[in-house]
């Protein structure tokens, strides 16, 4: 069984899918990326410690998928058709590469698995400080962790979309696909992912009533249920329904929200030094759980 916290360095990220950045704003970030793993090992270097360059993988496309975050429709209702959201789909489809794309293994696992309890937290603070000290250097911004990194990259996407609620157009679709849904909330960027969340809410619920033991504490925890094929086939039936009257609710709404919401969330990215594959859109959805 999976757990997630809600925060970008844990995300679902083949389960919730997203907005995917430009090649152009993805090559800038990925170059970003590339010398903050530099600054890291130097640093980590320095302090007598190993630490190999991790630096995310690029982003592989899937067919359609430019298409769905430009809010295409046909290439939408295709996608939905067969996987819903994206959320029940990889226990259906274990075998499934555009719902379980190859994980990326961080190559320090090994070696941290081989430290004493004494020396992983010694190397943890280490990392910390070297992170930070590379963010200062690459990107010229000041944080205290990676957790605070991710937490000024989601505060700094929500503040550049909020535009998307004063747009007028956005407004009056929004209300038109809030009507239809039967929901309350009508400011776009709350609409955004809203059904999908709702469908990640009751696979975390279904796996903690799974789950042997105590619960982990923190209200942003999110569960990843490890049920197989069968057993979830009628989550996911139920799901694509809610996807396609989602779609259908929102055809008006996300051709014109998905392409803004994508160029905006991208140019903010590289401006963190990441490439936009999956993390932002999912980052969305865990925040409307909390």
């Amino acid at each position: 069984m999976f757990i997630a916290k809600a925060v970008a360095t844990t995300l679902l990220a083949g389960s919730f899918g997203g907005f995917v950045s430009p090649p152009s704003g993805d090559a800038a970030a990925h170059e970003k990326q590339t010398r903050l793993e530099a600054e890291r090992v130097a640093c980590m270097t320095e302090r007598g410690l190993d630490y190999v360059a991790s630096p995310e993988l690029r982003h592989t496309w899937q067919p359609g998928e430019r298409e769905r975050l430009a809010g295409d429709l046909e290439a939408l209702r295709a996608y939905r058709a067969r996987y819903g959201f994206g959320v029940w789909s990889p226990n259906v489809y274990p075998k499934d590469k555009v719902v379980n794309p190859v994980k990326h293994e961080n190559p320090n696992n090994k070696m941290l698995m081989s430290l004493s309890a004494g020396e992983l937290k010694k190397w943890r603070a280490a990392d910390e400080s070297c992170f930070s000290r590379a963010v200062k250097e690459v990107l010229g911004k000041t944080v205290t962790s990676q957790d605070d990194y991710h937490d000024q990259l989601e505060a700094a996407v929500r503040k550049s979309l909020s535009v998307l609620d004063q747009d007028k157009q956005l407004v009056r679709l929004g209300k038109q696909f809030a009507a239809c849904l039967g929901v309350s909330r009508t400011e776009p960027t709350a609409l955004d992912g809203l059904s999908h969340a709702k469908i990640v809410r009751q696979a975390s619920d279904v796996a903690k009533k799974a789950w042997k033991g105590e619960l982990p504490k923190g209200d942003t925890v999110v569960f990843r249920p490890n049920l197989k094929p069968a057993q979830a086939k009628p989550y996911l039936d139920s799901e694509i329904k809610s996807a396609l009257k989602d779609l259908e609710c929102g055809r008006d709404f996300y051709p014109v929200y998905s392409p803004r919401a994508m160029e905006i969330t991208s140019r903010v990215y590289q401006e963190f030094g990441r490439e936009g594959a999956a993390q932002a859109n999912a980052s969305r959805i865990y925040r409307k759980l909390v």
